[in-house]
C-alpha cells in the first residue's frame, strides 16, 4: 500500500514516590507522499492516487475537504493546521 507504520514503544516512567510504573506508550507514525504524521486516526488524502497530500486529523475532516472528487483548501473549510501540518477544526468547531 506503500505506507510505513513504525511503533516505537516508549519507556515507563516511574510515578514519583511509588514503586509502580506507567504503562509504555506507543507511538504510531505514518509516513506516505514526503509526509510524516503520528496517530493511526489520521485520514491523509493521498497524492499518489490523485489527492492533495494533506493530513487531516479524523476522517470526518478528510470527508469534508473532498467535494465531487476534488479536494477543497483546508483553510476555506475554517481548520487550522498544527506545526507538524495536520488538519484540525478550530477550537469553536470542536464542540
Amino acid at each position: 500500500m506503500g505506507m510505513t507504520a513504525v511503533t516505537p514503544a516508549r519507556g515507563s516512567p516511574e510515578l514519583s514516590g511509588s514503586a509502580r510504573t506507567l504503562p509504555g506508550v506507543q507511538l504510531v507514525r505514518m509516513t506516505c507522499c514526503g509526509r510524516e504524521w503520528v496517530g493511526p486516526d489520521r485520514a491523509h488524502c493521498c497524492a499518489r492516487t490523485g489527492g492533495c497530500g494533506q493530513v487531516f486529523d479524523d476522517a470526518v475532516l478528510w470527508d469534508s475537504h473532498r467535494k465531487a472528487g476534488h479536494c477543497l483548501d483546508p483553510r476555506t473549510l475554517d481548520l487550522v493546521q498544527t506545526r507538524n501540518g495536520i488538519w484540525l477544526r478550530t477550537l469553536d468547531q470542536a464542540g
